[in-house]
């Protein structure tokens, strides 16, 4: 098996190292699960509510938490007045400085910790390197969660350029970015924008997980309500149908997750049914 490279090798395998960006993305598809925990316990409630639910996880063990925090060159309190730049452990103090802001939903103090980070990350790594990408992310959660819809999407975009150029487009670490980007789209109800990033996480997700696994149904969820938020309620009935094909199976048709989907299906077929009723 082809071994997946990183920047620091944890000794995680490839399994694990996949469930680590698998379980990233998934917190991002499943926000509301993983709001108010932290960044640390996003990871771990998502993983293990995953392995619970479904009796099966793509990896053996929780993720590990990947170092956050991305900035401007601006200073961001008395606490870093000593910081050199180039210091990534004062780096990572001050990202995890943001996590704890994060927790108490301080999100100010929050986003001006992360942009301390990031000065020192991208100072010393240089804009190119992924770890400034996951630094460029948490700024962007942040500015996401404060509705800085404009400021979130230019650290998205650029943090999944990054991950591209350094892994290529069919890397499993491509997940998160991926989902991150296409999640605030999906929040802004720029629908043009997020179907496309859903469609090619999905195809992600497939080819590394297989076409029935869960997190290709949830993908292909948030291109149904995507499309019915654009009224095209066709499309939107055909995706939730494809999304009820993996669950179903799976889950069983009284699970709330499925009850939900077949809900929305049937609200999409009747919008298409009234759209065609008054054509005629």
């Amino acid at each position: 098996m082809q071994t997946v490279e990183m920047h620091i090798d944890d000794g995680r395998t490839w399994l694990g190292q996949l469930h680590h960006f698998v379980t990233r993305a998934a917190c991002t598809l499943w926000g509301p699960a993983c709001r108010g925990a932290g960044r640390s316990g996003q990871w771990t409630a998502l993983a293990v509510g995953m392995a619970v639910a479904l009796a099966a996880s793509p990896g053996q063990a929780v993720p590990a938490v990947p170092a956050g925090g991305f900035g401007m060159p601006t200073p961001v309190s008395p606490v870093n007045e000593a910081i050199v730049a180039g210091d990534l452990d004062a780096a990572g103090r001050l990202s995890d400085l943001g996590d704890r802001y994060l927790g108490q939903d301080a999100l100010a103090d929050a986003e001006a910790a992360f942009r301390g980070a990031l000065a020192i990350f991208e100072a010393a790594l240089g804009p190119a390197d992924p770890r400034v990408a996951d630094s460029m992310t948490a700024l962007a959660d942040v500015r996401a969660e404060r509705r800085d819809f404009t400021g979130a999407e230019s650290l998205y975009q650029r943090a999944l350029a990054v991950n591209e150029m350094a892994y290529g487009p069919d890397d499993a670490r491509l997940a998160s970015p991926l989902a991150n980007l296409a999640g605030l789209y999906l929040t802004w109800e720029r629908w043009d924008q997020a179907i496309p990033l859903y469609l090619r996480l999905a195809n992600l997700f497939e080819r590394l997980l297989g076409a029935d696994d869960f997190h290709v149904a949830m993908t292909l969820d948030h291109v149904a309500e995507a499309y019915a938020g654009q009224t095209h309620y066709a499309e939107a009935e055909e995706f939730y149908g494809r999304v009820l094909a993996i669950l179903t199976p799976r889950l069983g048709s009284d699970n709330p997750v499925v009850q939900r989907v077949l809900a929305e299906q049937a609200r999409a077929r009747r919008q298409l049914e009234l759209s065609g009723a008054k054509k005629s």
